[in-house]
């Protein structure tokens, strides 16, 4: 209802109110008298109003392919604009009988002497009508205008059915006489019939006669004085006894007193449907739907000479028979019309909760017993038509408030009343029903085409001739032909099938069936289609048949026609038939036996001695076909999306929703309303927020339903897992649902496996999904436009001030102070077009809501709560060393909880913050269509994919911000975006899209994005060497040039703290970016980045960016071979972490903090520190659940663990890094993972790990991308253990190919861990070379002298200078060379087995003499 909003006060409805509001006061205020049809007649005055245009506007929307959004417009401009009109007669005190179609019947009931003054009345109600609402003009161009005719006199009111359903007819002389009023009129006038002019005070009306017509067309009201309309209206009042009695509510049927008696009687006029829904509680809002359905109309002409009572007994006969044969069949009889001697009859298949796959056959059936039926059996019957149309139509509420009605519209409808016109005397139906209905088509007729008033292109029409016995055979092709580009998913077991049996029949000769069996829509066909295709490719004949199901009713069809297509019967003259069959079977079958088939092919072959017949038996196998599902050993497809296509848009095809909303239809209404609900949130969703959408829903309610569609499956838990949180998150007060264990429910006396809890908490077991996602697309296309973007608003609004960090994270925004760096805009407001719920019944106010807006700096709460502080203060502050940090370190992890591995902090639950709020977040903010806010959040959800390591989610919101954007233009004059956005935001865009491009090894073009991000933040970054210069001689000198004083204003000091967050990431990205590459020029870049992040990180004056901002210094210049600056940043790092301990965010530098020193011990060698370092980061990036660091952390404990032998340490941090790397395809992750697993393999503990196939697999399938090549230091060392195995097997071809891609890694490697590491491996590589070179095994690597060899050690000890763990063994490798330079004996023992070559073979004398396992027990990974 597009306009009742604007009812005043808010009301509680009982459930006669609800029922009064579909029906008109006729039937309210009347008085039962029990027996059918129920004959009254009263004096009154009738308002006929037609709404011109609205049948062209359906056409033209029929004509365009996106019906569904077509019908949604079609039904909201039609809704808005009756419903004035409904609101308008209403305050004239008229009586609205029905609203059909495009055509409003109201009804003004009083005494014969009050007719005048009534007229008078609703003359001056038509005339404002026609001024105020006389044309509409709408966007597709179509006017849409009205024709008023008014009649007077007697009504004549009917009542027929029966106890279950009645249906309310006025008819007579004066209700046809308003028809043909109405239909005299043209565009914008307004028609009385001749006796309602007789009846008037003609004096007071302008008017013009129109004589042949017998009718007056009223021009306007004459002002006379002293007649004043205003005392006349209140004269009319006194004849009006329901006139409302208050300003608030427009009808007084709606203020009456709760009686049964009453609501029974009213109840027998609703739909069976529509009263589960109106029991059920559901708002009137929520009962519109978008759907297909298949209409049906039955027109039935009587004779002109039968009586008043003998006709209303007629329509009674008429409509008992109908309804019931439609309702057997699974529709509704929604509506009777009668005009004059004609009796319409508007019937519904698959009306909400009726939905059935083959309505299209059950409507034709039902017609053709109902046109045989009132033929045959209805007395004064002088022509029966009927008409049925398939397609999408509104089924739903139109009108106001206080009067509104259940109907369907769409062109379909319109077709239908059309065609009864076009046919008449017919079973007639268009082509939709004719294919859709899969019988044979002997059983119908086509029939001529016709042109159709305001309808260009009504298609192919049908006379259905009911179900027909025809003998015949013939080809039948199958119904669908396979697509070379489209793939058959998931049918391997059905396709299996096919081939054992086509093997087995064809090995021992003997035939085989296969049959498959399962529900319309599962896909037969297209599996069909691929056999015929399978088999036509082995040389196979096939002989493609599909059956009808009409075809099971004939004998012997199937295999009658299967033979005539065999023996090629199907494409022959009847009369070559038997010579034909006689040619086929000459030689194969004995000529005496010819004549078995004359029954089966229609020929007449003499008959004789027939000899005894044997047969074998076919086996046959049944395979039922089920949804596709996935398996483990599928084959996968690359599923490549266009540019401009969003799959969050994209409609279900039309069979499928079908399918869909066949089973949702086969729920409860409760049920139904629930899933409709959930749909509108998403795939998952959380159950607060869906009980917000529930109106009156207490919570046992919902939990009720909830465990339903749970048993159904319909419904899932989100997480196997139904543990609960320890803390709390911020949000509101939400409901918690857990699935108690086998046990608690054998004990629970209560036996639900639901129980509540009011916390103020996000437990993820609240959490659910649909497990059938084709219901959830089905359910959410169902919703109407205008509702679907209120539902999606109030989700919105629900959702945008719990779009945040967790509570644990101390809140705030994921791009740090993003809301004080945008602001909030104000918006125009927009009506919610809700409806008030209570428990009685449904209070259609208006609820006014403020557009979503961006979050508010006022809004923040917990939002970075650690004070700034001066930088005076901040450069002054206490210093502590690095025994301090560790001494508190010890402190705090012994203060643990109880619970094993547990920090006594509160756990990150911004993951599903991410998952729950930001990610649907923004797919409401899309279809609301507030893009502006759907950036802000995307730009949130792909920071907190980016901070909880998943890249590709990442990728996925800023794919879906950037088309947002629009595509920028070559000239950047004229570009423009589609959704205007701050500086920082765009800023924030490019930073964001570097660091995935970065993840994703597309270093170009991050590094190009990072400085776009700089430049747009007021930090541009140099391009050439001298530019390089100049900014690092300013930025030595920053102290004297950084601003003395920040704002004192609170906002615009956090929006400046904004673009300071982000000038640091940018800046440590690029000097990340520029480390990746060896070379000189890369490094002066590389340095200056980092002087930048430094001085940036100083004057945010934050401590724990300060510690994370010195930590990659530190870093960076163990890289780089800086071992006075590596060691001074990090001495730096440790003591501004003074104040690490009170928030998420230090706790997250502190981890990163451990982690930098467990990998310096584990560089300078202290090999047991670096392994209790470890331990500790561990521990906290576990507790954060910050997946990337976790990573490192184990690479380095692992690295520390292999140095100092703890091989089953080593498995067990291989184990749990597999288990994280598995939760994200982190490529760069698993290349680790491998590298490890080979140094494992290398030293012979190849059972603990992985097999090396798998490794080498893993190189083979991923050494070309994007993500590796720029990480020469890793492929350094994968490649070169890969030659050193391929040497241990004497591989030697191998072996050379991987060395020499080694080989040119070499140069482009630093002194970081790794880089270290593989340049060891490299030399390895190198020595066993220099071993084999006399064998000559090598074909295509180069000789190299002792000498070349020599140098390749001395650049280690000069690049590597910061990485002395790997000192003795080098040391150890180059002495080996030099002695082999000088024709000595190698000091390695056996030279044949490379294997001894390895890294720990030369520990033999030092402390890693043995294995030491003493920290196996204490990793809690």
């Amino acid at each position: 209802m597009a306009t009742g909003e604007r009812v005043g006060s808010s009301l509680l409805w009982p459930v006669e109110a609800r029922l009064a509001a579909l029906l008109p006061d006729l039937l309210v205020f009347r008085k039962p008298r029990g027996s059918e049809p129920e004959l009254t007649t009263a004096q009154g005055v009738l308002l006929g109003v037609h709404v011109m245009g609205f049948t062209a506007l359906m056409d033209r929307f029929s004509l365009t392919c996106k019906s569904e959004q077509d019908m949604d417009k079609l039904a909201h401009i039609f809704s808005y604009y009756i419903s004035d009109i409904v609101e308008h007669v209403l305050c004239f005190g008229g009586d609205v009988l029905n609203i059909t179609g495009n055509v409003l019947l109201a009804l003004w009931t009083v005494e014969q002497n009050q007719l005048s003054d009534i007229i008078t009345l609703v003359a001056k109600c038509s005339l404002e009508i026609q001024e105020k609402f006389g044309i509409y003009h709408t966007r597709e161009g179509q006017d849409l205008q009205l024709k008023i005719g008014l009649s007077a006199g007697r009504i004549s009111q009917v009542i027929v059915g029966d106890e279950q359903r009645q249906y309310f007819l006025v008819i007579g002389q004066d209700v046809d006489d308003v028809q043909l009023a109405q239909r005299l009129a043209q565009a914008n006038e307004i028609v009385l019939s001749w006796n309602c002019w007789k009846l008037c005070e003609q004096y007071m009306f302008e008017v013009e006669i129109m004589r042949e017509d017998e009718a007056v067309k009223l021009r306007d009201m004459r002002t006379i004085d002293p007649f004043d309309f205003d005392e006349h209206f209140d004269k009319c009042l006194d004849y009006l006894p329901h006139y409302r009695t208050s300003s608030d509510i427009l009808r007084t049927a709606l203020e009456l007193d709760p009686d049964s008696a009453l609501e029974k009687t009213l109840r027998k006029h609703i739909m069976k449907n529509l009263l589960k829904k109106i029991d059920e509680g559901q708002p009137m809002e929520y009962i519109s739907e978008f759907r297909t359905m298949t209409m049906v109309l039955v027109s039935l002409e009587f004779h002109k000479t039968a009586r008043m009572l003998h006709f209303c007994h007629l329509i009674q006969e008429a409509a008992l028979y109908i309804s019931t044969v439609i309702e057997t069949g699974g529709g509704q009889l929604i509506r009777i019309f009668v005009f004059e001697k004609r009796c319409t009859f508007l019937c519904g298949f698959g009306l909400p909760g009726d939905k059935k796959l083959d309505e299209c056959t059950r409507a034709l059936e039902s017609s053709f017993s109902i046109f045989r039926f009132c033929s045959e059996n209805l007395a004064e019957i002088k022509l029966v038509s009927i008409s049925i149309t398939n397609g999408p139509v509104f089924c739903g509420m139109v009108g106001a408030v206080a009067r509104h009605e259940y109907t369907v519209i769409g062109p379909k409808v319109s077709l239908v009343t059309r065609m009864i016109t076009a046919y008449p005397g017919l079973v007639s139906c268009d082509e939709v029903t004719y294919l859709r209905s899969m019988l044979p088509a002997y059983n119908f007729k086509k029939l001529p085409e016709k042109m159709m008033k305001n309808i260009s292109n009504p298609g192919k029409m049908y006379e259905y001739l009911g179900h027909r016995r025809c003998i015949m055979f013939g080809k039948r092709h199958l119904a669908r032909e396979r697509n070379k580009d489209h793939p058959l998913l998931d049918r391997e077991k059905e396709l299996e099938a096919f081939r054992m049996a086509q093997q087995g029949c064809l090995q021992q000769q003997k035939g085989r069936a296969v049959v498959y069996e399962g529900g319309k829509g599962y896909g037969k066909s297209q599996l069909l289609a691929k056999i015929n295709i399978l088999a036509q490719k082995e040389g196979r004949r096939v002989l493609p048949m599909k059956l009808k199901e009409a075809d099971s009713t004939q004998c012997f069809y199937a295999i009658q026609t299967l033979m005539a297509i065999f023996f090629e019967l199907d494409t022959c003259p009847a009369c070559y038939r038997q010579e034909c069959l006689h040619i086929q079977l000459r030689g194969v079958v004995e000529e005496p036996l010819h004549c078995l088939f004359n029954d089966l092919f229609f020929v007449k072959v003499m008959k004789q001695w027939l000899p005894e017949l044997d047969s074998n038996a076919m086996k046959s196998t049944v395979y039922s076909i089920s949804p596709a599902s996935s398996g483990e050993d599928q084959e996968l497809y690359v599923c490549t999306v266009k540019d401009d296509v969003n799959l969050d848009t994209v409609l279900l095809p039309p069979l499928l929703k079908e399918i869909a909303v066949n089973q949702l239809d086969q729920l409860s209404p409760e049920e139904q309303l629930l899933i409709k609900c959930a749909a509108i949130i998403g795939h998952s969703f959380h159950l607060d927020l869906l009980q917000h959408l529930l109106p009156g829903w207490d919570k046992q309610k919902l939990l009720r339903v909830l465990r339903a569609l749970m048993d159904m499956h319909v419904l899932r838990w989100c997480s196997k897992s139904q543990e609960l949180p320890a803390e709390p998150i911020l949000l509101p007060s939400l409901i918690e649902i857990i699935e108690q264990t086998k046990e608690t429910k054998k004990t629970s006396d209560a036996g639900c496996p639901l129980r509540l809890q009011e916390e103020l908490s996000l437990p993820q077991t609240v959490v659910l999904e649909f497990g059938a996602p084709l219901l959830r697309e089905a359910a959410w296309e169902l919703w109407p436009k205008a509702q679907l973007i209120a539902l999606h608003l109030e989700c919105a609004c629900f959702l945008r001030d719990l779009a945040c960090r967790c509570g644990s994270c101390c809140g705030g925004d994921f791009v740090p102070f993003h809301r004080f760096a945008v602001g909030s805009t104000n918006c125009s407001r927009r009506t919610s077009r809700f409806c008030s719920y209570r428990s009685t019944g449904s209070v259609l106010t208006p609820v006014i809501t403020d557009r979503l807006q961006l979050p508010s700096p006022q809004d923040s709460f917990q939002l970075q709560t650690e004070p700034s502080r001066s930088l005076e203060a901040f450069i002054s502050e206490h210093c502590r060393t690095e025994d301090e940090f560790l001494d508190e370190v010890n402190r705090r992890l012994a203060q643990t909880s109880h619970k094993k591995d547990r920090l006594a902090t509160k756990p990150c639950h911004c993951e599903q913050i991410l998952k729950s709020v930001l990610s649907p977040l923004t797919q409401h903010c899309l279809v609301i269509g507030e893009n502006t806010c759907a950036f802000y959040y995307l730009l949130e959800a792909a920071a907190a994919s980016l901070d909880l390591s998943d890249n590709y989610m990442a990728f996925f919101y800023l794919r879906k911000a950037s088309s947002l954007l629009g595509q920028p233009s070559a000239f950047s004059f004229l570009k423009k975006r589609k959704v205007k956005i701050s500086q920082f935001e765009e800023a924030t865009f490019c930073h964001l899209r570097s660091e995935v491009c970065f993840n994703m090894g597309q270093i170009a073009l991050a590094k190009k994005l990072a400085r776009q991000a700089l430049r747009l933040l007021k930090r541009s970054f140099p391009w050439t060497w001298f530019g390089v210069l100049f900014q690092t001689f300013l930025e030595k000198d920053w102290h004297s040039c950084s601003p003395s004083q920040p704002s004192n204003n609170p906002s615009e000091k956090k929006k400046s703290l904004a673009v300071l967050q982000q000038q640091v990431h940018c800046l440590s990205l690029l000097g990340q970016l520029y480390n990746l590459e060896a070379t000189p020029s890369s490094r002066r870049f590389a340095c200056l980045a980092a002087l930048m992040q430094k001085n940036s990180a100083e004057e945010l004056a934050h401590d724990p960016q300060v510690v994370s901002t010195y930590v990659a210094l530190s870093q960076f210049s163990q890289n780089v071979g800086d071992r006075d600056k590596w060691l001074h940043c990090e001495q730096m790092a440790i003591q501004k972490s003074s104040l690490c301990w009170f928030s998420r965010e230090g706790l997250l530098a502190t981890a990163r903090l451990l982690q930098a020193l467990a990998y310096t011990k584990l560089c300078l060698g202290h090999l047991e520190c670096s392994i209790k370092l470890g331990f500790q980061a561990h521990e906290i990036c576990r507790h954060l659940k910050r997946p990337a660091l976790e990573n490192l952390v184990l690479s380095v404990l692992f690295r520390s663990a292999f140095l100092k032998k703890k091989f089953d340490l080593c498995v067990h941090v291989l184990e749990s890094q597999r288990a994280l790397i598995s939760r994200y395809h982190d490529v760069l992750g698993l290349a680790c993972f491998y590298s490890a697993c080979l140094d494992l393999l290398l030293y012979g503990k190849g059972s603990l790990c992985r097999p090396f196939g798998e490794c080498l697999h893993f190189i083979q399938h991923y050494e070309h991308s994007c993500v590796l090549t720029s990480r020469s230091n890793v492929m350094l060392g994968f490649h070169s253990s890969l030659a050193l195995w391929f040497a241990q097997h004497s591989q030697w071809d191998l072996f050379e190919h991987h060395f020499s891609k080694a080989h040119q890694l070499v140069k482009r490697t630093n002194a970081s861990l790794f880089g270290s590491h593989g340049f060891v491996r490299f030399l390895e590589c190198h020595v066993l070379m220099l071993q084999k070179l006399p064998g000559g095994v090598f074909m295509h690597i180069p000789p190299e002298t002792h000498s070349q060899t020599l140098k390749y050690f001395k650049e280690f000890f000069s690049r590597c200078a910061t990485c002395p763990v790997y000192y003795q063994w080098v040391s150890e490798l180059k002495a080996s060379v030099m002695r082999c330079g000088k024709r000595e004996l190698m000091s390695l023992t056996n030279i044949t087995r490379p294997f001894d070559t390895c890294l720990t073979r030369i520990w033999v004398e030092g402390e890693f003499l043995e294995e030491d396992n003493s920290f196996e027990d204490s990793l809690g990974i």
